[in-house]
């Protein structure tokens, strides 16, 4: 937590030296409360959950773009359901996320890199295995063409798990007008074995979670959106999906929906 933290600040400090000098930060703060918590095709907590966030964005003095980001997930019920997170904690943060990024357009690319570290204050009493705080790089390239989105990302453990994480989509936005817009995106995700016996508890690499997302966001003002989602995942590789429902008697397509609002501070 204090490595994390301390990245952060001195993300922060650099920050301020490349910002443009007539530009503030913009800080959005943002709730949501979600049905249940899933996180890569496994369902971490399988009863609601609240999950606050808080961006920092900016502008560069290169043209580029930083985020500072904190998201949390808080159990609101002590009986976890059949889920990976223990129970037991109805009212504390199970998880804590931490981001740090660059971001900057090349040619018809949009480029993002950065570091992301999960902390898990609760991962002594996983059931396969305690786990503990670990932390990624990441890379994002997105490009639209006919009208869509798409996009590629890629991450890599350097820290637990030394292991990868792919995933490939595609998205797209649709004004409804009277502030209301829609936002449809499916991807696609691929597991190496290392990341795979980490994250799911069995080392089986391959086409891991097909998600798929559909967001209406209602911009009430210019400092406020609240938005509804309805989500859907399938863990897609069969020996993975057989572990999931024989041996741990999880979900492999869970459904959840989650009602969230964003304030610009």
């Amino acid at each position: 937590m204090r490595r994390c933290l301390g990245i952060l600040c001195l993300s922060s400090l650099l920050g301020s030296c490349i910002l443009p000098k007539d530009r503030h930060v913009d800080v959005d703060f943002g709730t949501t409360l979600a049905s249940k918590f899933v996180h890569r095709g496994q369902t971490l907590v399988n009863q609601p959950v609240l999950q606050p966030e808080l961006r920092i964005t900016s502008p560069t003095a290169d043209g580029g773009g930083m985020r500072l980001q904190v998201d949390a997930n808080m159990d609101l019920r002590n009986n976890t359901g059949a889920a990976w997170f223990p129970d037991g904690h109805a009212g504390r943060f199970t998880q804590i996320e931490f981001v740090g990024a660059y971001s900057r357009t090349v040619g018809i690319f949009d480029l993002e890199a950065g570091v992301h570290s999960y902390n898990l204050p609760n991962g002594l009493e996983f059931p396969l295995g305690e786990r503990g705080g670990t932390t990624e790089v990441f890379l994002r390239a997105a490009t639209h063409f006919l009208e869509a989105d798409q996009y590629l990302m890629a991450h890599y453990d350097f820290d637990e798990v030394r292991g990868s994480y792919l995933r490939a989509g595609l998205a797209e936005d649709f004004d409804l007008g009277g502030g209301f817009s829609l936002n449809l995106d499916g991807s696609l995700g691929y597991v190496s074995e290392a990341q795979a016996a980490w994250m799911y508890g069995l080392g089986e690499s391959g086409l891991a979670d097909l998600r798929g997302t559909a967001t209406v966001e209602y911009l009430v003002d210019e400092r406020t959106v609240v938005s509804f989602s309805l989500n859907g995942s399938s863990i897609v590789d069969k020996t993975l999906r057989r572990w999931f429902v024989n041996d741990l008697d999880f979900d492999a397509d869970p459904i959840w929906i989650s009602i969230g609002v964003v304030w610009r501070l």
